[in-house]
């Protein structure tokens, strides 16, 4: 029995298995989350719609990439409507265990045994996980995506074969298909490995196949850019994110939750967990004597393209509009992972205070997660509505509780109302109501928010691990009503 534990504990094969199997396990606890909120509305009514319906959304809304909506299409298909929120959550958690199993099979290929299971170890110990696996968003998706191009990436400054370069190409492809942000580190990645392939003197052999990828990509991505230049504008002119956002990006590398989660007592495991991980690729960056000449450029290529994409996202947010957020950084989760995995592995000093560390936050992390998964404010929200409003009686949507209208009470009619800094999507489900606004209001109307409370006359269904993720449903009088319906049909929707 001694032997067989000994075995054991030296076979790659036994602890990276042991490792994914927990991950499932654990995770799986968190997959029967009943919510969605508002971003994970949106998600979820985009994969609904009929592809004729996405694309004109996407093409005049949104404009995002299509890649996510069309992936969470195929696997809400594969479940009843009864287990949709089950299946919405399930589309991230699926993408994070076959992350581990690209670490398992692909970095263990070119970097070893010891960084794979590093890396595995971290996707599923790390904060960040907890949310990427579980958000009904793209994240998990262009995080794995972006690390697959990043590894491909690096075959290409060693002695590729025509396969790496497929490899490269796709993964690129997909990657920005996925998220604007991709395009970004793929730029500065692309440019870091002509500038090896030219430094080794390896551009004439290797040259040709890079520039022949690097102009697919390009071709394959130009379509999609021009539906953010020709309307980006009109539909990102209302956006959320702001200059607070911006300034606050820097919690990222401090508490990647936030502002999801509530500073709850289970809040200051994460900043541990996190701050601990930041500060061993900073040791890594600053300690190459323990590195070959492989893991040392893997480090630098993924640290310095990770801060080049993050400097240049907040000079545009300062220069020419807000762009970044602590919430859309966690897409270079797993790159830093990775980064993080290289350096643990390689200096042993480090290995049993991060364990201890990575342990702790995943245990509190993983109770803040529990909390929001299984919080009823929502369902009870659903519940009074149609308890005690008529079907008949049309309630007024602001803010981004249009999307909670349409997905939990769609028996309702809701008009959309908005002020001047406030969001409008999924427009074609407002035109569907658009009588509505001239309507004369009833003596009494009821006004759903999810943001912002317009009345002292409501009733709050609030979150305690949420911020601003509260359900209010406020009466208001007639002429209010009338306000809210004039005010946004003349600044918004264009009477």
């Amino acid at each position: 029995m001694h032997e067989i534990i000994k075995l054991a504990k030296s076979n790659y094969t036994f602890k990276a298995s042991l490792l994914i199997f927990i991950t499932i396990i654990s995770y799986a606890f968190l997959l029967n989350n009943i919510n969605l909120w508002s971003d994970e509305l949106y998600s979820v009514l985009m994969a609904k719609d009929s592809f004729s319906d996405m694309w004109e959304l996407l093409t005049t809304e949104d404009s995002k990439p299509p890649l996510y909506y069309l992936y969470l299409k195929f696997i809400l298909f594969l479940f009843p409507k009864k287990y949709e929120i089950f299946g919405a959550h399930f589309a991230s958690f699926l993408l994070l265990v076959l992350a581990q199993i690209f670490a398992f099979v692909s970095v263990k290929k070119d970097y070893g045994d010891k960084v794979a299971l590093w890396l595995i170890a971290f996707i599923m110990l790390l904060p960040h996980s907890l949310w990427l696996a579980l958000e009904v968003r793209t994240y998990m998706l262009s995080s794995l995506l972006l690390l697959m191009a990043f590894v491909y990436g690096l075959r290409l400054t060693r002695t590729p074969t025509t396969s790496d370069f497929y490899k490269f190409g796709i993964a690129s492809i997909l990657a920005l298909y996925s998220h604007y942000y991709c395009a970004i580190f793929l730029m500065f990645l692309y440019l870091f490995i002509l500038i090896i392939l030219i430094k080794d003197k390896t551009f004439n052999k290797y040259g040709y196949s890079f520039l022949v990828t690097t102009s697919i990509v390009a071709i394959c991505f130009l379509p999609w850019v021009f539906i953010p230049l020709s309307n980006g504008g009109n539909i990102s002119k209302y956006w959320y994110v702001n200059m607070d956002f911006v300034k606050f990006s820097w919690r990222f590398f401090t508490n990647p939750l936030q502002p999801e989660i509530f500073q709850s007592y289970f809040f200051i495991a994460t900043v541990f967990s996190v701050v601990t991980f930041n500060f061993i690729i900073v040791t890594g960056v600053f300690d190459f004597k323990c590195f070959s000449h492989k893991l040392q450029r893997a480090i630098l290529i993924g640290v310095f393209s990770f801060i080049a994409t993050y400097v240049l996202l907040l000079v545009i947010s300062y220069m020419l509009r807000p762009i970044v957020t602590a919430r859309y950084l966690k897409i270079f989760s797993l790159i830093l992972y990775f980064v993080g995995a290289i350096v643990v592995s390689q200096i042993k000093i480090l290995q049993k205070p991060v364990i201890f560390s990575l342990v702790i936050g995943f245990i509190f992390t993983y109770a803040d997660i529990r909390a929001i998964s299984f919080d009823n404010e929502y369902k009870r929200a659903v519940s009074d509505i149609r308890k005690f409003i008529s079907k008949d009686t049309t309630i007024l949507a602001t803010d981004n509780a249009n999307l909670f209208c349409e997905y939990y009470l769609p028996e309702y009619k809701c008009a959309i109302i908005t002020d001047e800094h406030g969001e409008i999507l999924r427009l074609k489900n407002l035109k569907k109501y658009l009588y509505l606004y001239n309507k004369e209001p009833t003596e009494d109307m009821f006004v759903l928010s999810i943001y912002n409370t317009v009345s002292n006359d409501c009733i709050e269904y609030k979150s305690t691990y949420r911020f601003g993720q509260s359900v209010s449903l406020c009466k208001i009088n007639k002429d209010l009503a009338k306000h809210f319906l004039l005010q946004s049909l003349n600044k918004r929707l264009n009477k």
